[in-house]
């Protein structure tokens, strides 16, 4: 008995999770492989060094086509590799469209598999939600045993879209809570001297691509409309690249030091400044299930997270760890409560946040509760 996820590349935060589920499936007594469709793809910059991935996998030879910023994956090879595999349960990992995931839906040996689609996708984030790709997508959908989601949001529309109901297990993404949290009191002073801000206000900061998705030119005009008395020395740390920097840096500029954008970070210095804030802000405008919430909440930051978000009920609403920007055009009034609340509220937050992030999105846990759930 085997279970099996096919998905499009490695990645850093899921080959660490595959690792896990690896682990965790062994305990249950299941196989487990991973199929990659590529190495990488146009714009990915992660290497691939297979001596370091604990999980068995095999890269799928294929065409990998690009068109207009989409990057597909045919792997004609992958219904031959599933029959050798012969899982019980295959996961399938990607867009719905990417053609070797349609070639896999194709039962080739008997009994077949139960077959999962891993989705974020839900009701705010979709593209087209009428016409002829919508009918498409449903007709896909209806094709599946189950659904891998994230969230509440992910699993409604993921039903809906089926027609009927379908097994749904959890599955949010994993990230290495360890990795993030803060080793000490002293972490935060440490990380503010590295980063020019000792003696300042409070300091928010926004991990994401600097583009319109993100509500990026939203949130710094916002931040920089609070009155000085309302700001009280605050500065907004953007983290991250994108078309639309050069516009964040003008702001930046004549902002007298109160906006600073510090471009594209590894991820040791991501979490230097992740230590160094008080708060962490995603004013996102389309995001199915943003990881970069759940490392802030990992580094036991307050988060304040856009409704727009697919996990924000998940990640805030419900544990109450931070603040909802109702509206990503104008985000003032969530920044203003983060900049109002008393620091013990905002360490109170921030202690739930590294609870929810250690117990429900640490590696081992989510792979643990997969496990669980896919067998139990």
């Amino acid at each position: 008995m085997s279970l099996v996820v096919l998905t499009n590349i490695p990645t850093p935060y899921r080959t660490a999770f595959f690792d896990a589920l690896a682990e965790e499936a062994a305990r249950a007594g299941r196989r487990f492989h991973v199929l990659y469709c590529a190495k990488t793809e146009p714009g990915r910059h992660w290497p691939y060094v297979a001596s370091k991935m604990r999980h068995a996998h095999t890269v799928l030879r294929g065409f990998h086509p690009s068109l207009t910023g989409i990057h597909a994956h045919l792997n004609p090879g992958v219904l031959a590799e599933l029959n050798l595999l012969k899982p019980d349960t295959l996961i399938l990992a990607g867009s719905w469209n990417t053609p070797t995931m349609l070639v896999a839906g194709l039962n080739i040996y008997s009994p077949p598999p139960r077959r999962f689609f891993w989705s974020e996708g839900h009701a705010d984030a979709v593209l087209h939600k009428s016409g002829l790709i919508a009918w498409l997508r449903r007709r896909v959908y209806r094709t599946f045993d189950g659904f891998a989601v994230p969230n509440a949001k992910s699993a409604e529309w993921a039903v809906a879209q089926a027609g009927s109901p379908r097994q749904v297990v959890t599955l949010p993404n994993a990230i290495d809570a360890k990795f993030f949290a803060r080793p000490s009191a002293a972490s935060r002073q440490e990380a503010r001297r590295h980063l020019g801000l000792e003696g300042e206000g409070r300091v928010l900061v926004q991990v994401s691509a600097l583009t319109a998705r993100k509500g990026v030119l939203e949130l710094a005009n916002a931040f920089l409309g609070l009155t000085a008395a309302e700001r009280r020395g605050a500065k907004l740390l953007l983290v991250g690249e994108g078309d639309l920097r050069s516009q964040l840096e003008t702001l930046a500029v004549g902002s007298d030091g109160a906006v600073r954008v510090l471009g594209q970070l590894p991820p040791e210095e991501v979490r230097r400044v992740l230590w160094a804030a008080d708060a962490f802000v995603l004013n996102t405008r389309l995001d199915p299930n943003p990881l970069s919430a759940i490392e802030a909440a990992a580094a036991g930051l307050p988060v304040v997270l856009s409704a727009a978000a697919g996990n924000v009920r998940e990640v805030v609403e419900v544990p109450q760890t931070g603040f909802v920007i109702r509206d990503a055009a104008d985000p003032s009034e969530a920044l203003r409560a983060v900049l109002n609340a008393s620091e013990v509220q905002l360490a109170e937050m921030g202690a739930r946040s590294a609870e929810l992030a250690r117990t429900q999105f640490d590696a081992p846990a989510v792979a643990r509760s997969l496990v669980k759930q896919l067998y139990p």
